[in-house]
């Protein structure tokens, strides 16, 4: 992304009603979408996404989710251009899709806690990093930047759950999607940038 503009509104009829939620790609992926409409930014939903045969992406999506007092700017939905520049891809589910970088696991990555995991670290105190920290954590093979939000402790101190935001770069969109994720606390594969002592987190 460099520049924060209004979003285009692609050349697609849109549907008579909102699709069912069950059937959005937020809900079947948890990709959520933030651009700017009539000059305010906006994070909000993908309902559905379309191919044109122009080779243009088209992504239907909520506009106006802050509900101005103007009526005529009212919330509905709209046909957008997707444009990895003007806009930014995010997925806020712990335990979400893969990445496309995650597909292979490689020897010294950070590992990712699973459902059930590390319950121990859940009934104790926690850490909030405002607005948050930045660290490096060693995904796909190699040392990523990336934005340390909690730290929730075990019941000793190198026992505890990092959770990260990360941005991956996936190729269908041609951009990076930002991931939440939970890694399990590892001085070697997840470290504070720029610090001295890369364990004191």
């Amino acid at each position: 992304m460099t520049e924060w503009r209004d979003a285009e509104e692609a050349p697609v009829q849109l549907p008579d009603k909102v699709p069912d939620w069950r059937e959005t790609v937020s809900t079947r992926t948890g990709l959520r979408i933030e651009l700017q409409w009539d000059g305010r930014r906006e994070r909000t939903e993908l309902l559905e996404v379309r191919d044109l045969s122009n080779g243009q992406r088209a992504v239907l999506t909520i506009v106006n989710t802050h509900r101005p007092a103007d009526p005529s700017r009212r919330i509905r939905m709209a046909w957008v251009s997707w444009n990895p520049n003007r806009m930014q891809l995010s997925n806020p589910w712990h335990r979400g899709a893969t990445a496309t970088v995650e597909t292979v696991r490689h020897e010294g990555d950070a590992h990712r806690i699973r459902v059930g995991e590390m319950l121990d670290c859940f009934t104790g105190d926690w850490t909030t990093f405002e607005p948050h920290r930045d660290v490096e954590i060693r995904a796909g093979g190699r040392w990523r930047r990336g934005k340390l939000r909690w730290r929730y402790n075990g019941p000793t101190h190198d026992r505890a759950v990092m959770v990260v935001d990360v941005p991956f770069y996936e190729p269908e969109w041609g951009a990076p999607v930002t991931y939440k994720r939970m890694y399990r606390w590892d001085p070697h594969t997840l470290r504070p940038v720029g610090a001295d002592q890369p364990d004191q987190i």
